[in-house]
């Protein structure tokens, strides 16, 4: 009887296990392989974790593995450690947590086909055989004697990119060139080093003083949190410890919360390594993603540049992870396999013993604690390169002002001053579309989104009601649809609003709008960026999109409309939020040769925040804010864990959680912990479904891990259907 192994598979499916098939053939197998599985009615793709030859299992009720799609494992070692330690950390289904540390192109049952870029060269091997044969073509032959030529100066040879390059129908030219043994090709596998940097950058005291003592710790794990003022040069201390990393043939992941983040940095690193970086972000195609990580994963790239998906970047020689504007919320994942990139990250480095460092003007609460626990060291930046520190806030109360696109009096007087000083001048919204609010001024009635809980805002230019949180998208009604008076009126202001009325004020002005109605990639936004580069006066609308990250030194006035709403929120981060986000867009004016100005329009100046943002720094706030939220016991000083359902009915999502916490109610602790719910959601209806949570919190993390290990055996078998499913969130962003 043939010797049959067993082995274990993971899934991309919602479900707290692995999957167990039959291999009879004799070929070695290796963790991390792909295979074509039967599943149900079809196939799916499968990783393999392990292999035995248990005798329990009787073969003849295995099914037996169809297809090896790899030849060799898309997943090393260290990525399925790290993806079993996330699956047990953050309570999520093993197959959806290993199948994310793959590129989207992989997933399904595609056969991994390394990207190799062939490179020609000639072959002649002594100068005086080429001597003999190239000049005969130039009279008979000239376009391949063209190729030869440009091979003769390239003696590292040519790829087709270059060939292209010198001739757009190069390739019958280069197959008659292989056909006569004059050149030939083979695969460009050797890895691409940096190239001889150029002149570098001065130091200042600060910004050597810290490169002086990170240095010395290069060589292990260890969390570096560079608290820096905005344009204190974050950057450039990262650049230097990656020369650093790669002098040593190390390689590099480099995260960015956003992909608008990435056009600047990407033409430093270029300036200071050449092309030897991959790119992987949201806005390419899985196919250029894909490349992206295969050429990491070849070493033919030193430098992975991305956003929070790139951090499962693979290759053998990782020496440094880089996390800049680590309190940025996009790194949190909040949909499918829920976790927090940076702690994720942090994890990686621990256990690969390399350093990984975390940037920010405005660090997480999370990251102070951790410095005051010890736990990170920490480097502050307190001064700018240049001789002009950040502009103080300037608030500009509003309470009794006539609005005129959603600026003030006093506020245009500002943008007047610059404008007519050649500055430039930014002003923050975060709220995109035209109008916020359509309703009827005789019954009351509002547009309201028919899958949420949320009001449709007007897009003018496309003559429609959107939602923003589903999509939904509707015409403009001619009249009230409930009482059907004609008088439909608009309120509130967005970006596209605000970009008709400066364009309107300042005809003679251009005005450049940043948002995601109209950038949809990072070379569109590139594109709408290059005024600023000119250091024109101009004016830049924006959302979130520009309000950390950029660098342009002609900016000298940033200007903050409608930031009131986040005063009241419901969201304990509310002040920790506003804090960062008005100190990120104050921090883009006067980073140049001139001195900037910040000011936020308000009609609450004497709230404690308000008044806190003018008088202190954020590290005075930070404090302010840590001494609250350990009164409160709230994060970072608690941890919290949500139980989340959506069903069709508010009552299936409810029903559902209840189930869950009669579970919890038998661990011999449960009563311990503080528990919220269930209870719906803020926003209870979100794209067509209800929306419910049960929330817990524990200043003792092991009582929580505790409670929840006990009662995790029988949560997992709560039903999670369409009609009524359920997630955990671990380390929970908010309540």
């Amino acid at each position: 009887m043939p010797q049959h192994r067993f082995a274990s598979f993971a899934i991309a499916l919602p479900l707290y296990r692995i999957f167990e098939y039959r291999i009879d053939d004799s070929e070695p197998v290796i963790a991390g392989t792909r295979y074509r599985l039967p599943f149900g009615p079809g196939t799916r793709s499968g990783i393999l974790l392990e292999v035995s030859d248990r005798s329990e299992f009787d073969a003849e009720k295995i099914k037996p593995v169809e297809e090896r799609l790899d030849v060799e494992p898309v997943l090393g070692e260290h990525i399925l450690a790290l993806a079993k330690w996330m699956s047990e950390y953050y309570l999520q289904p093993p197959g959806d947590v290993i199948f994310q540390c793959l590129p989207a192109y992989l997933r399904g049952v595609r056969a991994y086909q390394p990207l190799r870029v062939k490179r020609w060269q000639l072959v002649a091997p002594e100068k005086g055989q080429i001597d003999a044969v190239i000049p005969a073509l130039e009279r008979t032959s000239p376009r391949q004697f063209e190729i030869c030529q440009a091979l003769l100066s390239a003696s590292a040879g040519l790829t087709a990119l270059e060939f292209k390059a010198i001739n757009a129908n190069w390739h019958p030219v280069v197959k008659a060139l292989e056909a006569k043994k004059i050149i030939h090709w083979d695969w460009d596998d050797k890895p691409m080093g940096p190239p001889v940097a150029p002149e570098l950058p001065r130091l200042s005291e600060e910004q050597d003083a810290i490169v002086q003592a990170i240095e010395p710790l290069m060589r292990q794990f260890a969390v570096h949190l560079l608290d820096g003022i905005t344009g204190s040069g974050k950057t450039e201390i990262y650049l230097r410890l990656i020369q650093n990393c790669l002098a040593h043939g190390q390689q590099v992941i480099y995260l960015v919360p956003e992909i608008g983040l990435t056009n600047q940095l990407i033409d430093r690193v270029r300036a200071r390594f050449g092309e030897c970086f991959a790119i992987s972000h949201s806005g390419l195609t899985e196919y250029q993603r894909y490349q992206a990580w295969d050429r990491f994963r070849r070493a033919e790239a030193s430098i992975m540049l991305g956003t929070r998906s790139s951090l499962f970047s693979q290759c053998e020689h990782l020496g440094m992870i880089i996390i800049d504007e680590e309190h940025d919320h996009s790194y949190r994942q909040e949909d499918g396999v829920r976790y927090h990139a940076r702690d994720v990250a942090i994890k990686r480095a621990q256990m690969l013993d390399i350093p990984i460092l975390l940037g920010s003007a405005t660090p997480s609460l999370e990251s102070i604690a951790n410095c005051e626990r010890d736990t990170f060291f920490r480097y502050r930046m307190d001064h700018r390169p240049t001789r002009f520190d950040p502009p103080p806030i300037d608030l500009i109360d509003v309470r009794d002002s006539r609005f005129d696109f959603g600026c003030a009096a006093k506020t245009f007087e500002r943008i007047d001053a610059h404008l007519q000083n050649s500055g430039q001048v930014l002003v923050y919204l975060n709220r995109r579309g035209f109008a916020p609010i359509v309703m009827c001024h005789e019954c009351g009635w509002q547009a309201q989104c028919r899958n949420c809980d949320a009001r449709l805002t007007l897009h003018q230019s496309q003559h429609a009601l959107l939602c923003h949180h589903c999509g939904y998208n509707q015409g403009l009604p001619e009249s009230c649809p409930e009482c059907g008076h004609d008088e439909i009126k608009h309120y509130g202001i967005g970006t596209e609003q605000l970009e008709q009325g400066l364009n309107q004020r300042y005809p003679n002005t251009p005005v450049l709008r940043v948002d995601r109605d109209v950038i949809a990639s990072r070379e569109a936004l590139k594109s709408r960026l290059e005024q600023l580069q000119t250091g024109e006066p101009c004016i830049l609308i924006g959302t979130q999109m520009i309000a950390k990250g950029h660098d342009y030194p002609a900016i000298t006035l940033s200007v903050v409309l409608d930031a009131d709403q986040a005063l009241f929120s419901a969201s304990y981060r509310a002040s920790e939020r506003l804090t960062q986000t008005l100190l990120q867009v104050c921090g883009r004016s006067g980073r140049g040769d001139r001195a900037g100005e910040a000011v936020v329009q308000t009609r609450f100046p004497e709230h404690p925040l308000m008044q806190a943002l003018q008088r202190r720094s954020y590290r005075e706030i930070a404090d302010e804010l840590l001494a609250e939220r350990r009164l409160l016991g709230f994060p970072p000083f608690a941890r919290v864990v949500i139980f989340r359902s959506d069903a069709q009915e508010l009552e299936q999502a409810l029903s559902r959680l209840e189930t869950i916490k009669a579970l919890l109610l038998q661990s011999t602790r449960y009563k311990e912990l503080a528990s919220i719910g269930p209870m719906p959601a803020l926003m209870t209806r979100r794209i067509g479904r209800y929306r419910a949570q049960l929330c817990l919190l524990a200043t003792d993390h092991r009582l929580l891990r505790s409670v929840l290990a006990e009662a995790w055996p029988a949560i997992q078998e709560v039903p999670s259907t369409p009609r009524a499913n359920w997630t955990i969130d671990i380390d929970a962003y908010d309540l």
